[in-house]
Formats: structure tokens, C-alpha cells, sequence
């Protein structure tokens, strides 16, 4: 087996909307197969080019680069009618991905009752006060439904004659679930309409569905470079993140592999994405969090409202402890740190170096319950802020001093070396740190 091919993965470090997207634009000419291997469109990664916007939810953000194949591996959930738009958006700019693009037969489908199932879940749940904050947009009940053994995948499209037989189990039982609701704004199609929507959204992508897991293998055995491209991100993983308040997939290092098929010894480098401070959608703790006009001031200059559903972000300082937590996690050979541009003109900037308990005493250890997020205080160490732009600076030591002395701190604090750092939303800003992993694969 060749080992000439250096794998990338591409994996963010926080609550997800690090700049995912651009780094893996960025990358992808240099790769032949880009991977995304798990989430839903409940994910955004945003890729801009000459000041054009392109919003990607569920195609990997290798699209924009002819010479990339495309895989979308088993781990991810799909819902097949927001996969259409996306393909029309992509080809009203003139891009057509459908003939180098491969969807695995394996994929579960985002049905109408996963939808139905999440909306009134997250209903009832802010009647009580214990809502999640999730997207609505089914992924949950599509991985809860894959677990249960009652997922439709992509494979069995292929076969109409048993196609309704796998739907109705998942589908009666959220009828049940819903009982005295259906009619109130939650009614649901009927089975045979779920179907005829399948067959019909289907048909376009039969040649486009198969064996991603052989096609994978195939690519490593030969040495065919593959960037893997993560959705979310460390703290909201299932296992490793701020449970209950994550998504419903792995999206640290080990949902890679199982969403994929390949062994561990198949990827060779981690690259870790953070932002220059610290965003969360949706509810769930944030020790970082301001909660003042300066979170507001941050959240206006990066434009933090979300990629699929708009939402505002909540804004904070860079967390230290989680993102040291997430390097930690996946083994990360390198960070890139994403929109210091941002944080221009701030007359200082702070640096969540640890938390202090209800008992004083400074700690880095994360929580692994939710009630134990609540008595944690930030431990803050303010820097000097810069009045020198950073946006567009493609040269690391171009930045303003300041800038640099945050960054270093930065990179202390979490024990792992910046290998790029982005300076604003165009792949064109952003600067290689000289001699790390990333400038050679750039080079």
C-alpha cells in the first residue's frame, strides 16, 4: 500500500461556524477526494471567492475545484430535497458536481416524520425550559431512528418494493409519539407520499449513489491524496461536547472513521479550526460568553448569525480550556486560528485561560455534567488590543505586534503551534506560519 498520500482532516475546535469552510476551499486543489462524513444540514460552511458568498450544507466545500471527487460518506443524514436546491444554487453559478460525486449507499435519509418528531420535541421542551436549541431540521430523529434500526438509507431507494415497509416503523411510531398534536401543525404526509417524494427527488442521483467505503480504500491503496471535512465540531460532539446540549453525531476524529470506512492509520494530520474567540448556537453552557454591548460589537463585525438558519450567535473570548480539551481530542498537529480580523480596533482582548468553581479554585477540566457548567467563572487575562489592521494580511509577520503577542498567547495556552491564521472571509486572507505541516503542504 503506498504511503505517499498525506491525508488531511479538517476538524473544528469549538461549538462549530469556525471558518471549516474556507480552510477546506482552500486546501481541496491540492487533494483528490474531499470527504464530509457526518452531519446533516443542520451544518454551513460558507466558502468565499472575489467578495461572492457560497453557502454549502450537505456537498463537501471541495465543490468549487473541478478536480475534486466528492464523497459523502455513511455517517451523514441526508434530506434529499435541500440537497436538489443546493445542487441548482451550485449550478446557477456555473458549477456541476453531479458527474464527480459519490454519495454512499449507506447514508441515512431525512425523513418528514424526523422533521416533525424534532420540531415537537424542541416544542415541548421550551414549554418546560429545557430546550436544546437544535436546528429543526430532523437530524436528530434520523440518527435516533439509525440507532433504532428504523433508517432508511440511501440504498434502499433502489428498491421500491420494500421501501414503504422500511419507512412505516420509524413513521408510526412518531405518529404515536405526536398522537393528539397530528393536526396541529404537525400533521404528517402519508407513506405512500413519503414515497413518491423519495422516488422522485431519487431518480436525478442513482448514478451518483454507491460504495463510498470501496471507492475510499481504493483512493488510499493507490496514494490519492483525501481531505476529510468535518461538520460542527468538538463541543458539540455526542460523546466529547457539552452534553445534552450537542448534536447527534460524532463529529470529533472518531465519527472520521466510522463514517467512512477507513482504518485509523489511513490519515496522517489533523488541522484544528478555531476562531479567534469563542461563538455557540442554540442553549447550553458557554463560560465565555459577554453578555454585553462588546459581545454585540463582535457578533455585528464577524456577521456571527448562522449559515443555515440565521440565527444570532452568541459571542465570547477565546476558551482556552475547550479548545486545548478539543486538540486534546483529535490529536490536532496544528491550529488554524480563523477571523482575527474581527477583533481589530478592540481597545484589549481577552483569553479565557481556565475557570474558577463556586469554591474559588482554578481549574481547566471540563464538566462532564451539565448542572457543574453553572458555578464555573471565567478566568480572563487581558491583551493589549491592536488599532493596526490585520484584514487581508497574507504574511504572518505583517501582523501588528500586539496581534502577535495575543496569538502567541494563544497558541500557549492551548499547547499546540498556529500553522495559519485567516484575516478575513476570502480564501485570498490568511497567512502560513512558517514551517509548520501547512506551509509544506502549500509550498
Amino acid at each position: 500500500m503506498s504511503r505517499a498520500s498525506e491525508n488531511l482532516a479538517v476538524l473544528g475546535l469549538q461549538w462549530g461556524d469556525e471558518g471549516k469552510g474556507k480552510l477546506v476551499d482552500l486546501l481541496a486543489p491540492r487533494y483528490r477526494h474531499v470527504v464530509r462524513f457526518q452531519g446533516g444540514n443542520n451544518a454551513g460552511h460558507t466558502v468565499v471567492v472575489d467578495g461572492q458568498s457560497i453557502a454549502l450544507h450537505q456537498v463537501p466545500s471541495g465543490a468549487l475545484h473541478p478536480g475534486c471527487f466528492l464523497v459523502v460518506g455513511s455517517g451523514v443524514v441526508l434530506n434529499l430535497d435541500v440537497f436538489h436546491v443546493e445542487l441548482s444554487r451550485l449550478r446557477e453559478r456555473g458549477i456541476e458536481v453531479t458527474d464527480r460525486l459519490l454519495l454512499s449507499d449507506k447514508a441515512h435519509v431525512i425523513l418528514p416524520h424526523h422533521i416533525a418528531l424534532d420540531i415537537w420535541r424542541e416544542e415541548r421542551a421550551h414549554k418546560v425550559g429545557a430546550k436544546i436549541g437544535t436546528t429543526g431540521r430532523g437530524i436528530g430523529p434520523a440518527y435516533e431512528m439509525k440507532a433504532a434500526r428504523m433508517g432508511v438509507r440511501l440504498g434502499d431507494l433502489k428498491h421500491l418494493e420494500v421501501l414503504a415497509d422500511r419507512i412505516r416503523p420509524g413513521y408510526d411510531e412518531v405518529r404515536l409519539r405526536l398522537g393528539p398534536d397530528l393536526g396541529t401543525g404537525a400533521d404528517l404526509p402519508s407513506i405512500e407520499a413519503i414515497v413518491e417524494n423519495l422516488l422522485k427527488a431519487v431518480e436525478p442521483l442513482l448514478h451518483c449513489i454507491g460504495n463510498t467505503q470501496s471507492r475510499l480504500q481504493e483512493a488510499w491503496t493507490k496514494g490519492e491524496q483525501i481531505l476529510f471535512e468535518g461538520a460542527q465540531a468538538t463541543m458539540l460532539d455526542l460523546d466529547h461536547g457539552t452534553y445534552p446540549f450537542v448534536t447527534s453525531s460524532n463529529c470529533s476524529l472518531g465519527g472520521l472513521f466510522t463514517g467512512t470506512g477507513l482504518p485509523p492509520k489511513a490519515l496522517h494530520r489533523v488541522l484544528g479550526v478555531a476562531k479567534a474567540y469563542t461563538t455557540r448556537v442554540g442553549a447550553g453552557p458557554m463560560v465565555s460568553e459577554l453578555t454585553n454591548e462588546l459581545g454585540d460589537r463582535i457578533r455585528e463585525a464577524g456577521h456571527e448569525y448562522g449559515t443555515t438558519t440565521g440565527r444570532p450567535r452568541r459571542c465570547g473570548w477565546f476558551d482556552a480550556p475547550i479548545t486545548a480539551h478539543a486538540c486534546r481530542t483529535n490529536g490536532v498537529d496544528g491550529l488554524a486560528i480563523m477571523k482575527l480580523d474581527v477583533l481589530d480596533g478592540l481597545d484589549q482582548v481577552g483569553l479565557v485561560v481556565g475557570y474558577r468553581d463556586g469554591n474559588g479554585n482554578l481549574t481547566s477540566e471540563l464538566p462532564s455534567c451539565a448542572a457543574e457548567w453553572a458555578d464555573l467563572k471565567p478566568e480572563i487575562k487581558m491583551f493589549k488590543g491592536w488599532s493596526v489592521p490585520t484584514r487581508g494580511i497574507t504574511h504572518h509577520q505583517q501582523l501588528p505586534a500586539e496581534a502577535q503577542g495575543y496569538l502567541d498567547a494563544v497558541a500557549e495556552a492551548v499547547e499546540m503551534p498556529i500553522a495559519y491564521v485567516s484575516t478575513g472571509p476570502d480564501r485570498a486572507e490568511g497567512c502560513l506560519y512558517p514551517g509548520t505541516f501547512l506551509e509544506s503542504l502549500m509550498s
